[in-house]
């Protein structure tokens, strides 16, 4: 399974890099289940050096601040499912 928890494994990284890269990572990681139930609408947001982080699913902004890969996984999940 695939490790949700870390963005970096190694050496020292700014922060604007690793909220990039933190970005990034999410984005590869929710794209399958996304697509898994025609969404194609969705996006990861970070603000103001990581004090602020949303989700958006179909136009809507779920907080994810401060939140795993895992646990805005678990959100976006809980939102699909709340949706059915």
């Amino acid at each position: 399974m695939k490790n949700f928890h870390y963005v970096i494994e190694k050496g020292e990284v700014g922060a604007a890099d690793y909220y990039e890269k933190k970005r990034e990572t999410v984005l590869e990681t929710i794209k399958p289940i996304c697509e898994a139930f025609e969404i194609t609408d969705y996006g990861y947001e970070i603000k103001d050096n990581g004090q602020l982080e949303i989700l958006w699913v179909e136009g809507t902004g779920i907080d994810c601040t401060h939140n795993s890969i895992a646990a805005t996984v678990r959100t976006l999940v809980h939102h699909i499912a709340s949706r059915l």
